[in-house]
C-alpha cells in the first residue's frame, strides 16, 4: 500500500499512524475481522467528491485492512473544501482521521462521534464553525483530539470528560466561551490540554489537579478570573504553564515553586496577578533572561 503525497510535520506523523496499523493494526483486530467489501471505497469516493477532491488517488492516502475495510485516511493540505459529509461516521474500523490544513467548512458532524474505533481525529487549521459536538465524548479509544485554530464557538462539551484515553486535546484559537467544564479532570491519561487564545470566563476549575499525567496546560489569552486553586499544586509532571492575557488575581502561589519539572510559567498580562517578593529569585531562574512579567505584590 502506497502511502505518498506531500506532507508536513504533522502529516509525517499522521502518516506513521498508518504505517504502525499496517504492521500490527490487524492482528488486533478481534476474529472474525468485518469484512467491507466494496462499501467502504464507495462511501470514501463520494465523500471525496462532495470535498470537492474526487481525483485523489485511494492508494495515496487511504489505507484498508484484508477485508476492505478503511482503516486509516490522510487528507492534509489536499485542498479539500466545504462541509464534511456525514457519511464519514460510517467508517466504523477507521482508526485514525486527518484533514488537517484544509478548507473545510461548517459544523463538525455529530456522525464522527459513531466511530467507537477511531485513536486519531486531526481537523485542525480548518474553517470549522458551530458548536464541538457532545457526541465526540463517545469515542472511547481516542488517544489525540486536534480541533484547533478553526471558528468553533459555544462552550467547551463536558462530555468530552469521557474519553479516557485521551492524551491530547487541542483546542486553541477557536472562539469558544463559558466555562471549563471541571469534567476534563476525568481524562485520568491527559499530557496536553491547549485551550488558550479563546473566548473562556470564570476561574480556572479546580478540578484540573486531578489531571496527574499534565505536562502542558495552556489557558493563555481568555478572560479566565479568580486566583489559581491550590489543588494545582498536585500537577507533580507539569512542564508548561502558560495563564498569560487573562483576569486572573491574586498572589502567584508559592506551591508553584515547588513543582519539580516546571519549566516554563507565563503570567504576564492579568492586571489583578501579582508576584511575592519571596519567589523572584526562582521566578528569574525559571524564566532566564526574561523581564518579570508581572508586578511585585506589596
Amino acid at each position: 500500500m502506497r502511502l505518498l503525497g506531500w506532507v508536513g510535520q504533522q502529516g509525517l506523523w499522521a502518516l506513521s499512524l498508518l504505517v504502525g496499523f499496517a504492521s500490527v493494526g490487524w492482528a488486533a483486530v478481534t476474529l472474525p475481522a468485518p469484512n467491507c467489501g466494496e462499501r467502504d471505497q464507495i462511501l470514501l469516493l463520494q465523500a471525496l467528491e462532495q470535498m470537492g477532491r474526487p481525483d485523489v488517488v485511494l492508494e495515496e492516502v487511504a489505507l484498508f485492512d484484508p477485508g476492505r475495510c478503511l482503516i486509516g485516511l490522510v487528507l492534509d493540505r489536499q485542498g479539500l473544501s466545504g462541509s464534511l459529509p456525514s457519511q464519514m461516521g460510517q467508517f466504523r474500523q477507521l482508526r485514525a482521521l486527518s484533514l488537517s490544513h484544509n478548507q473545510l467548512s461548517g459544523p463538525i458532524p455529530p456522525e464522527l462521534g459513531q466511530l467507537n474505533q477511531l485513536q486519531h481525529l486531526f481537523l485542525d487549521y480548518n474553517q470549522f464553525s458551530g458548536s464541538i459536538p457532545p457526541e465526540l465524548g463517545q469515542l472511547q479509544n481516542l488517544q489525540g483530539l486536534f480541533l484547533d485554530h478553526n471558528q468553533l464557538s459555544g462552550p467547551i462539551p463536558p462530555e468530552l470528560g469521557q474519553l479516557r484515553q485521551l492524551e491530547n486535546l487541542i483546542l486553541q484559537n477557536n472562539q469558544l466561551s463559558g466555562s471549563i467544564p471541571g469534567q476534563l479532570s476525568q481524562m485520568i491519561l491527559l499530557k496536553g490540554l491547549f485551550l488558550d487564545h479563546n473566548q473562556l470566563s470564570g476561574p480556572i476549575p479546580p478540578e484540573l489537579g486531578q489531571l496527574y499525567n499534565l505536562e502542558n496546560l495552556y489557558l493563555s489569552g481568555n478572560d479566565l478570573s479568580g486566583s489559581l486553586p491550590p489543588e494545582l499544586a498536585d500537577l507533580k509532571q507539569l512542564r508548561d504553564l502558560r495563564l498569560d492575557r487573562n483576569q486572573l488575581t491574586g498572589e502567584l502561589p508559592a506551591f508553584l515553586a515547588e513543582l519539580p519539572r516546571l519549566q516554563r510559567l507565563q503570567v504576564q498580562e492579568n492586571p489583578g496577578l501579582c508576584l511575592p517578593t519571596a519567589l523572584l529569585g526562582w521566578f528569574g531562574s525559571l524564566n532566564g533572561e526574561d523581564p518579570i512579567p508581572t508586578q511585585t505584590c506589596s
